[in-house]
């Protein structure tokens, strides 16, 4: 294996790896704890996550995950395709559609309407349908997401463990 290629691939296990590790986190410890809130308090600290969460760290994994993928498969494309390709096809597949694909068209969309909903104002009538209306479904997808990256995860590691 190159060292290009041998680079690509570990890029693309680690971008995953932290994506993979961010959406756990959330599903083990976040998602838990925020349930017990109150519904004004766990819209807040839902609207304070989404706006800190866009930074140049989370920004590297999120993004970085799709490109590095989708760049190891074409390094490993090339010549006849072997098992260590066919995981790493299935791991880019697998994440570019149900982790970063959930988010992007799933997430992100609940995560704006969220930020639009100001608790200024609100009855408790009204913050309570906005928490029923954004909970449920955005832990629904959050849950697919984090399986499909913890899956595309441990397809790249398997594939780092395959030889050529």
């Amino acid at each position: 294996m190159t060292r290009y290629k041998s680079s690509l691939l570990a890029l693309a296990t680690i971008t995953t790896a932290l994506i993979a590790g961010l959406f756990y986190a959330f599903s083990v410890a976040v998602n838990p704890a925020f349930m017990q809130l109150p519904d004004a308090q766990y819209i807040q600290a839902m609207q304070e996550i989404n706006r800190a969460i866009v930074n140049p760290v989370f920004l590297f994994g999120f993004l970085g995950s799709p490109l590095f993928l989708v760049l190891t498969v074409v390094g490993f494309r090339k010549g006849p395709f072997s098992a260590k390709f066919i995981w790493i096809l299935a791991a880019a597949l697998i994440f570019i559609t149900g982790g970063f694909g959930v988010t992007i068209l799933r997430n992100i969309p609940l995560n704006n309407q969220l930020e639009a909903f100001s608790l200024k104002g609100a009855s408790a009538e009204q913050v309570k349908v906005m928490r029923d209306a954004f909970a449920g479904s955005w832990n629904n997808w959050h849950t697919l997401r984090t399986v499909c990256s913890g899956f595309s995860l441990i397809l790249l590691v398997i594939a780092c463990l395959k030889k050529d």
